[in-house]
């Protein structure tokens, strides 16, 4: 995304407003977003709910400022508010509290706003410019969006504006072969209990994590009903949930040498659990995710990595040792395996999946969907503990921190050097 942006021209307001859902992936509602500049070029984005209570205008402003002066290339705004209503009256301008308040805002932080639209379900006009002769009343109809440059270019190299990221998560991860589902359900009802119970030995959660190894490199041929429901059942250790979460966004081998570090292995249980019909039995003596070579300053590395890896810091600044950043490539890869375990079960099985769908979007920067799959896992689940913290930290705008650096945000196709903000309290962001 970050190379098709750089050789996009954004230049009427049209073509910027196109940029916007093309980047997020949606049509964003009840929004305001902020987007960061350097010189002419777009750098970070940010969405963040539009306030119900105007008192909240200012906390909302802060968060957005703060968050985009995090990005030291920045120098400039432009800000688009998405309202529920068309703005009719010149002299009432929707959320003109909210706009004040990101104006001052955003200039104390060296980011003064550029540029700023207003953008209701029929119409769209500069904030700026309220002259009836250039601007006339009420804006420009919604559908020269859709008829811009920037967004015939976009779809041209495949960019889709799709449904909410709600209805997304809905479609992406309810179980649609329910035959398969329960056949899954019931290969799972004699290793949940056993791997709870001794998933953090060390041989257990190297047979463990090598065998998510063995189904992300071979994605996208889909795990059998064993393997899927092997991985379904190891993450009821919170141990090795954890250990699986740093293993798809580094290595396996970091991930056990991590936890090792940390003191987190157990003695093993008599006979190491494998999926059935893999390799034919037993395999965890020669399992290839092992402790051997591990120098003092790897592992050092690797109990940092694990330690920080729920709050998102992968970003080497705090040990010259830790890794540069998640490796996007795994991430991206396992997303759609993990849809794949969410879609093969029911139940209380799905929360932890959906939780670390939650935690990869959370660390692209991606409030919004991360939320959605954080209230999804908490209805599989209610109470469950690592969804609701990092809810909480969307809650208060904390971001992951690999988002927060250049170097070790995702670029992917979803929103490029960006953040967004959700849920029913204004001022969240991700």
């Amino acid at each position: 995304m970050k190379e098709q942006i750089d050789k996009i021209r954004v230049s009427a307001g049209e073509d910027l407003l196109a940029f916007i859902p093309h980047t997020m992936g949606y049509w964003p509602e009840a929004s305001v977003v902020c987007i960061g500049m350097a010189g002419k070029m777009l750098r970070a984005t940010m969405r963040l709910d539009l306030p119900e209570d105007g008192g909240e205008a200012a906390r909302l402003a802060e968060v957005a400022s703060s968050q985009l002066a995090s990005d030291p290339g920045s120098d400039g705004c432009l800000v688009a508010i998405f309202g529920r209503e068309d703005w009719t009256d010149p002299g009432a301008l929707p959320h003109a509290g909210l706009f004040r308040e990101l104006g001052e805002a955003l200039a104390l932080h060296g980011l003064p706003v550029r540029d700023a639209w207003y953008v209701g379900p029929g119409h769209w006009r500069s904030i700026q410019c309220t002259a009836a002769e250039c601007c006339p009343w009420p804006g420009k109809d919604i559908a020269s969006i859709r008829e811009s440059f920037v967004n015939a270019e976009f779809i041209y190299r495949g960019s889709m504006v799709r449904e909410p990221p709600r209805q997304q998560i809905r479609e992406l991860t309810t179980p649609v072969d329910l035959e398969f589902a329960g056949a899954v359900r019931a290969a799972g009802d004699g290793l949940r209990d056993e791997l709870a119970a001794f998933g953090s030995g060390l041989n257990q959660m190297s047979a463990t994590l090598s065998a998510w190894e063995h189904s992300l490199s071979g994605w996208p041929k889909t795990p059998d009903k064993s393997m899927a429901a092997y991985l379904l059942a190891s993450l009821g250790d919170v141990n090795v949930r954890d250990a699986v979460m740093v293993a798809l966004a580094t290595t396996p081998q970091h991930a056990l040498m991590g936890a090792a570090g940390l003191g987190l292995l157990q003695p093993d249980p008599l006979d190491v659990l494998v999926p059935a019909n893999w390799y034919g039995g037993n395999q965890a003596a020669c399992c290839p995710v092992t402790l051997e070579g591990a120098g003092e300053k790897t592992v050092l590395a690797a109990v940092h990595d694990f330690t920080n890896i729920l709050v998102g810091d992968l970003s080497g600044r705090k040990r010259r040792t830790a890794t540069a950043g998640p490796d996007w490539g795994r991430l991206d890869r396992a997303e759609p395996l993990l849809q794949f375990l969410a879609r093969s079960t029911e139940g209380r099985d799905r929360a932890p999946v959906l939780c670390i769908l939650g935690w990869i979007q959370w660390c692209k920067g991606r409030g919004t969907w991360a939320g959605h799959y954080f209230q999804a896992c908490q209805a599989s689940q209610p109470g469950y503990k690592l969804a609701g913290l990092l809810d909480q930290l969307l809650a208060v705008g904390y971001i992951a921190e690999c988002a927060k650096d250049p170097r070790t945000a995702w670029h992917g196709h979803g929103n490029a050097e960006g953040g967004e903000g959700r849920g029913k309290a204004p001022g969240q962001a991700a």
